[in-house]
């Protein structure tokens, strides 16, 4: 039995509003922590300079990546309830 079918026709309008919601911002804060990331690691901000590393600036970049999963996951189960 698919999962779409296992769940009760009354929650699906709110489990899809509840993937759209998971969706925008899994991509919002990927977004910023993407850019955010990039800009430690090529060092685009001088104050920060001195206090990231490389590595940190890796964890935060590979971060926003996990959140953009996570997004893409949200939109994947927006439109698997949805329609």
């Amino acid at each position: 039995m698919a999962l779409k079918n296992s769940v009760p026709r009354s929650l699906r309008g709110p489990v899809g509003l509840l993937s759209i919601v998971v969706a925008l911002l899994g991509v919002i804060i990927g977004y910023i922590y993407v850019l955010f990331g990039i800009s430690l690691y090529f060092k685009l901000i001088p104050q920060m300079e001195s206090t990231m590393s490389t590595g940190e600036s890796l964890i935060v970049l590979v971060t926003g990546i996990v959140f953009f999963v996570i997004g893409y996951a949200g939109w994947r189960g927006f439109n698997y309830f949805a329609y």
